[in-house]
């Protein structure tokens, strides 16, 4: 792993004399870049992706200043508005800090929908991010089952938009931005498209409702798509939460064939605890195994405990042309404290791999680790049940107890202390210091590293009562996140008329470059590391 980069001192000077704005950026080994740019007295200045992206001259610019002579303040597509204080004119100059090590790109895509007054945002392709096969500076990107946040009570999902289509979109990366050029919709056998509810064939113990609390039904045609391969024949398999399923679809999205718990996938994999299934997939680079991670441990029959606290999960593999399966112990970093469980898992080749472990916060007080593992002397799994022979321990533990048991696990290090780096660019959180990070990508033979976000469409929360019974349900207003400055004093849901695309998130929540309280509804960020 490449030792980080420095950080590099840079400057913006804007000029608001009748209204101009110069920005530069300078370090001892480049002549200063710079840019002219104009607005008006008490008007508000954008710089837009890609004049930040020029101004840090192949890095990234990881902050600004505080200036008492305005505000800085993220914008939608990765821009920064900074808004001078009335009347005010003059010369003011904006302290930035640029990192050589990493580039950042974000998306500006149109919001799906308005609902109750919520801007749905369209960015959340970041469930997945896997390069597009012969087509380099391209991805894909997947999106999950849809805008959707936790109900009232236990595995309760509320859904914003009911017939939402998982799909997948084709990006383009350059000049700061990540640039949706096409989309591919998900579709069944039949040509129907599929739709993010729970399905008939794998039942999970999850209940979907609608915004008025109403019940809505399991489909035939649900998928929770998580993970993503793209293959060089123009097909896809996407991994899905609920079965856990693994679906091979066609180069338009149709639905060629499905592997499911004890039809092509291991029986026990029935035993995902909900929303924790199939949550990373990739292919070897010489294209003959699906290698897919389960995102936290099963929880079989006679597990004590909870699930999500037992520290070892599985990795499943499958051969392309025998179709023949193989499972191996995965363990995890301790997660009755750290709140860790797998996001992803990518190809370095055939036989190590990157793993994404992340927890559920954001920047500055997060915790997620990218390890490389190899899957060579691990221990393909038999009968017995990993998780029954650890239970809820430390990791530690967990390893002595499978080596008891003649069981060893994948080896693994680690690759890239994630929340690390992120708090030494911006220890305030304000870059890239996202909750869920899912995507993640190498190319360059694994000299470089993508990580992708997932939005969750923009959404944080739902308000409201809680329905009182099926037949007498109350409404909800969905919450969204916002790159907005706002407070604890000035609440905001997102039925409340606030500003486009802003509005506060609840319980206190910190955003990747808002107050504490807020969050960002702008859509999925790409942040690339550049490693040995």
């Amino acid at each position: 792993m490449r030792s980080p980069r420095p950080v590099l001192a840079a400057s913006l000077v804007a000029v608001l004399a009748g209204g101009s704005l110069v920005a530069c950026s300078s370090d001892d080994a480049a002549a200063p870049a710079r840019l002219d740019l104009k607005t008006g007295v008490n008007a508000p200045l954008t710089i837009t992706a890609s004049e930040l992206a020029g101004l840090a001259q192949g890095g990234a610019v990881v902050d600004v200043k505080p200036t008492d002579k305005g505000t800085v303040e993220a914008a939608r597509g990765g821009a920064l508005l900074f808004k001078p204080n009335p009347g005010f004119t003059g010369s003011v100059e904006l302290k930035a800090v640029v990192s050589p090590a990493v580039r950042l790109y974000s998306s500006d895509i149109p919001p799906l929908a308005t609902v109750g007054g919520a801007s749905i945002d369209g960015s959340g392709y970041g469930s997945a991010w896997t390069p597009v096969p012969g087509a380099p500076g391209e991805f894909y990107g997947l999106t999950d089952r849809g805008p959707n946040v936790d109900g009232p009570a236990k595995d309760q999902k509320i859904a914003a938009t009911p017939d939402f289509t998982p799909q997948i979109g084709r990006f383009v990366l350059e000049d700061g931005a990540a640039k949706l050029t096409s989309v591919i919709t998900l579709k069944g056998r039949d040509g129907r498209p599929l739709n993010g509810l729970t399905d008939t064939a794998a039942p999970t113990g999850e209940t979907m409702l609608d915004l008025d609390g109403r019940d809505i039904r399991p489909t035939d045609h649900g998928i929770d798509s998580e993970g993503l391969v793209a293959l060089a024949d123009g097909s896809f398999w996407v991994s899905d939460e609920y079965g856990p399923f693994l679906v091979h679809f066609d180069a338009n999205g149709q639905e060629l064939e499905r592997l499911v718990p004890g039809k092509g996938l291991p029986e026990v994999l029935r035993n995902r605890t909900p929303n924790q299934g199939m949550e990373g997939l990739t292919v070897t680079p010489d294209g003959t195994r699906l290698v897919g991670i389960m995102q936290s441990a099963l929880n079989v029959p006679g597990l004590g405990g909870n699930a999500k606290e037992v520290p070892v999960t599985r990795i499943v593999t499958v051969d392309l042309k025998t179709k023949a399966v193989q499972q191996f112990a995965y363990l995890l970093d301790n997660p009755k404290d750290t709140k860790k469980a797998v996001s992803e898992i990518t190809a370095i080749s055939n036989t190590e791999f990157l793993v994404d472990e992340r927890d559920g916060k954001a920047a500055p007080k997060a915790n997620k680790t990218v390890y490389r593992i190899n899957l060579d002397g691990a221990t393909p799994l038999g009968e017995q049940n990993p998780e029954t022979i650890v239970g809820v321990s430390s990791t530690a533990e967990a390893e002595a107890a499978l080596k008891g048991a003649g069981i060893t696990p994948v080896r693994k290090s680690v690759a890239l202390e994630l929340s690390g780096l992120v708090d030494k660019l911006n220890p305030a959180g304000r870059f890239f210091g996202h909750d869920k990070v899912e995507g993640l990508a190498v190319a360059d033979n694994g000299k470089t590293l993508f990580i992708a976000n997932d939005s969750d469409f923009g959404l944080a929360g739902i308000a409201g009562p809680k329905p009182r019974s099926s037949s007498s349900p109350s409404s909800w207003q969905t919450v969204c996140r916002t790159a907005s400055k706002c407070s604890a004093s000035t609440p905001r849901a997102c039925g409340s008329r606030c500003p486009s695309g802003r509005s506060r998130s609840p319980s206190g929540r910190r955003g990747r470059r808002g107050a504490p309280g807020c969050a960002d509804n702008f859509g999925i960020d790409l942040y690339k590391w550049l490693m040995k």
